[in-house]
């Protein structure tokens, strides 16, 4: 596969974005015959995403971020409330916590797979999201010890882990809360935006569906300070067919992540966890010369990234924390992101694993 990519040609870009012609054939049925907002695909995503993941209801939204920030305030944390999450992650695992009023406790990571380590803290908490980073579950064990220990809700950030298992139960039916980010790059997608929470607390979904909506108690009714934080109709129809396809395009990320050990070194990459199963989202190869392969792939077309380049609690927003997290800090100038995306084919692989051989 060549590109083009700002005049330079690229062999193997880092993602490839799908739009197939059954995602198309659904976004026109649902532009030409449903409500554009909140119609019947929607409440059948919903139901289909529930029953995938394994818990009562899922409610959609739209982001990963809304997913989170309204599942915090339906738990009722507010600006007397302190709630636990990684340093290692996207921002927005950090950023819904502020939305509320509370304050965020940033934990640092395991290094063997950058996942969070909750005993990194030893802060009393009202709440605590563990993220199942780059798709592999977290040590949930641990979190349930604090939960029960503290008793505090979990809410986990599943937003890079859709159809990842921790023992035989996916994640996201795990806590009391479970939240999925629809992005474009994640392993599936709505065609922009979109989230979804899952929960069995049928008063949670309640509140949440009222906040999506404008704190909307019926139709004429407002109750409560809500936000415009709905699923478009047309991403719900392409999330359906995405959600169709998940397990083998996830089972295809897994075989890409064989691929990548068997023609490096197991030793490279993050491990998996071994109670779980990983859906790879990222697929991350950890060297200390991380910029000079990076650099040597980049010349011979090969697209990487780096999550993350700044742990959360060295952004700028965060700076006020004043926190040292060691292994975090160590973790983010060593680690790759290299291509995972399923219509990654096996030559594909093996080039970029003789590329990166040359350097090592």
């Amino acid at each position: 596969m060549i590109m083009e990519e700002n005049n330079k040609k690229v062999r193997v870009p880092f993602f490839v974005p799908e739009f197939t012609e059954e995602m198309q054939n659904a976004t026109i049925s649902a532009l030409q015959n449903e409500k554009f907002v909140m119609g019947e695909s929607v409440y059948k995503f919903e139901e289909e995403f529930a029953k995938y993941i394994g818990t009562r209801f899922a409610i959609s939204v739209n982001s990963g971020n809304a997913a989170l920030h309204l599942s915090l305030l339906a738990l009722g944390i507010n600006n007397k409330s302190s709630v636990i999450t990684s340093t290692n992650s996207f921002i927005a695992s950090a950023n819904c916590i502020l939305m509320t009023g509370a304050k965020p406790i940033l934990c640092d990571i395991k290094p063997e797979d950058g996942n969070i380590d909750i005993s990194s803290t030893d802060e009393k908490a009202n709440a605590i999201i563990p993220v199942h980073i780059y798709g592999n579950p977290c040590d949930f064990d641990s979190i349930r010890r604090m939960s029960e220990e503290s008793k505090i809700p979990i809410i986990e950030d599943a937003c890079q882990a859709h159809g990842a298992k921790y023992f035989d139960k996916k994640v996201g039916s795990l806590g009391d809360v479970g939240c999925f980010s629809f992005y474009p790059t994640k392993n599936m997608t709505v065609g922009g935006d979109g989230g979804m929470i899952t929960t069995n607390n049928e008063e949670i979904q309640n509140e949440v569906i009222s906040l999506r909506d404008n704190g909307r108690k019926s139709h004429t009714i407002h109750d409560k300070l809500g936000f415009t934080m709905r699923l478009n109709t047309v991403n719900a129809a392409i999330g359906r067919i995405q959600l169709e396809h998940l397990d083998e395009r996830n089972s295809r990320r897994q075989k890409i992540a064989e691929l990548y050990k068997k023609h490096l070194s197991e030793d490279y990459f993050l491990i998996e966890n071994p109670n779980g199963s990983s859906v790879f989202h990222q697929i991350i190869f950890r060297h200390k010369k991380r910029d000079d392969i990076m650099e040597h792939l980049s010349k011979n077309g090969i697209g990487t990234t780096i999550h993350y380049p700044i742990p959360i609690h060295k952004q700028p927003l965060y700076s006020y924390l004043n926190l040292t997290l060691s292994i975090s800090e160590e973790f983010s100038n060593q680690v790759l992101s290299l291509p995972s995306y399923p219509q990654l084919s096996d030559d594909d692989v093996k080039f970029v694993c003789e590329t990166i051989s040359q350097i090592l």
